[in-house]
């Protein structure tokens, strides 16, 4: 069974990275930072595909594994998801600081920072307890839910973890909320402010030991805890990657769209590699398979916000010249309230979306990301700018 899910794997991860390669081959063109990133990931994800295979081969030649496979995993899967959310956590705050057009970049930024610090912290603690393990697994090998003793160093450093981990998750929550709020006005689906809530119910139950709410002091209980927790997380990553898919389907074909996929697809496997851990060292290790996608998975999240949040840059920048075209339209704004209005209405959409159109491939051909703009929406905002106007003349 193992052999399976680790085939499965494989051929899972190796269909992941082509989708990111054709998705993202615009933007890595023009980016040398998504571009390295990409490769970096790549690699990454091939060193821990040969760590399962050494598993595997172990396995059957001697009925046991080293646990030095589980720390290498531990070590390579914490460590680098936090170098890949330091480092758009950073570009997300340099990007704030020059534009300040979204207090969402900023939320972002601050949920990145504060997930790699928890990532590390995870990495350094479950690293200690493997080492702490047999080094030789074997079918005899015991499976321990280790629980710590109240105000132990290590009940201290855990339950840390967790409420950091959980503040990432609020931060991360909002910053997608303001995200969306944006493309939703398109759908028409207020239903995504209960989908994109309901993660918070769920996944505050995750922490109820952390809380001393739930006592999980004999090990049936641990289990159980666990169980329940990684079920949580899971059910919270679809519910977050669904939010963003509901939104997306609604979008006509752009290059934001396939964002919005990519970073729903990207929440849901995250949520999953992130529940599952390997400190229990069963025979053989099943969760290996999903911690080794936590890189990639955060990849796909990070790559698909940072893209999703730039395409939304470049759409508010070009509306903002939209408006201060019509606002300076002397013809336009003259015949507000006269019959010539809608000719002139018709006149300047035709104009307006001829200048957006050629702004909007400038913008693409600098980061490879296209955020066109239909013309219903050009006369939609339009009308927009002089009823804006029209209610000023009136007062």
């Amino acid at each position: 069974m193992f052999t399976v899910i680790s085939i499965g794997y494989v051929l899972g991860q190796t269909f992941l990275l082509k989708f990111m390669d054709s998705s993202s081959r615009a933007i890595k063109a023009r980016s040398t930072l998504i571009a390295s990133l990409h490769r970096a990931v790549t690699i990454v994800q091939y060193l821990l595909v040969g760590n399962v295979i050494l598993i595997i081969i172990q396995i059957f030649l001697f009925s046991a594994y080293s646990i030095i496979s589980l720390i290498f995993v531990t070590y390579i899967s914490n460590f680098f998801t936090a170098a890949l959310l330091a480092i758009f956590a950073l570009r997300f705050v340099s990007w704030y600081s020059n534009k300040k057009q979204s207090l969402g970049i900023l939320l972002y930024a601050l949920a990145f920072l504060i997930l790699a610090v928890s990532e590390v912290i995870s990495g350094l603690g479950s690293a200690y307890l493997l080492s702490q393990k047999d080094q030789l697994i074997t079918p005899t090998s015991m499976v321990q839910f280790v629980n710590f003793p109240e105000g132990s160093f290590f009940n201290i450093f855990f339950s840390f973890y967790y409420y950091i981990d959980y503040s990432s998750f609020l931060l991360t929550l909002l910053a997608s909320a303001l995200l969306l709020y944006h493309y939703s006005k398109k759908t028409n689906t207020p239903k995504i402010i209960l989908i994109i809530a309901l993660p918070i119910l769920g996944y505050t139950t995750t922490i109820l030991d952390a809380l001393n709410i739930y006592d999980t002091d004999t090990n049936p209980d641990l289990f159980s805890f666990y169980i329940f927790q990684t079920l949580i997380s899971i059910s919270t990553g679809v519910l977050f990657g669904f939010s963003f898919w509901i939104v997306s389907k609604k979008l006509p074909e752009s290059s934001i769209k396939t964002f919005l996929k990519i970073t729903a697809y990207g929440f849901i496997l995250l949520y999953f590699s992130n529940s599952v851990s390997v400190n229990q060292t069963p025979y053989p290790p099943y969760g290996v398979n999903a911690l080794s996608l936590l890189s990639l998975s955060s990849y796909f999240v990070l790559f698909g916000l940072y893209s999703s949040a730039l395409s939304l840059s470049q759409d508010l920048t070009l509306r903002q010249q939209l408006r201060n075209m019509a606002k300076n339209d002397s013809n336009l704004l003259s015949s507000i309230g006269t019959a010539q209005m809608e000719t002139e209405v018709k006149r300047a959409v035709g104009e307006l979306k001829d200048v957006a159109d050629e702004h909007e491939k400038e913008l693409a051909e600098k980061t490879g990301i296209e955020t066109p703009i239909a013309e219903n929406e050009v006369e939609d905002y339009l009308k927009q700018v002089i009823e804006e106007v029209s209610k000023a003349r009136k007062k």
